[in-house]
């Protein structure tokens, strides 16, 4: 599945390594009802990667709203923080992270580095990461190419010889203005085909 000419692997965390996105639509859906705006499982899926406070900002320019970021983010983090205990990494991405083994990884999230840590604590994989970058670490988030260009930077690896892991568009797009392979993950699984 990589390609000879990648050397690193980078992967997204959220809904990539680890079934966390449920998790995180739930807590979008507890703060939608809690702050009166417009929730849609789909388009907040679609957002994955984006920070939860850049989310809100788009919330409330297209829904006409003018909800306190901070607050909707922290009533949003604390549901999903009762949540992660319940978090799973997909056995087929641990599965290719042991196939792997050998190859240089890091985690590019558009998390903070604080549920970062946490998911990667609470799953055990911690272990298998020596570079993670978060959103608290780039100031243009996906779909800019920051994330992963700081973690391919920190691994000393170019960016032509990194193969990414995503499961959104938006991850994609980053991948790709990166100057990145990307293999897409759907349901947990890596598609098969070539990036």
């Amino acid at each position: 599945m990589i390609p000879e000419h990648c050397h690193a692997l980078l992967f997204d965390l959220d809904g990539t390594l680890v079934d966390t996105m449920p998790l995180h639509l739930a807590s979008w859906e507890r703060a939608a009802r809690e702050f009166g705006f417009g929730y849609d499982a789909d388009w907040l899926y679609a957002l994955g990667g984006v920070p939860s406070r850049k989310i809100v900002d788009i919330i409330n320019r297209e829904q006409e709203l003018a909800l306190d970021p901070e607050r909707v983010v922290r009533v949003k983090n604390d549901h999903y923080q009762t949540l992660l205990p319940t978090a799973r990494p997909f056995p087929a991405m641990l599965a290719l992270l042991e196939q792997y083994r050998h190859l240089p990884r890091a985690i590019g999230t558009g998390s903070s580095r604080a549920n970062a840590e946490r998911v990667l604590a609470s799953t055990g994989l911690h272990e298998w990461f020596s570079v993670v970058v978060t959103a608290d670490d780039v100031e243009r988030h996906k779909p800019n190419p920051d994330t992963y260009l700081q973690a391919a930077l920190k691994l000393g690896q170019e960016a032509e010889h990194c193969l990414v892991f995503e499961d959104t568009p938006i991850g994609r797009q980053a991948a790709t203005a990166a100057g990145m392979a990307c293999i897409m993950v759907v349901g947990g699984r890596p598609q098969t085909g070539r990036p």
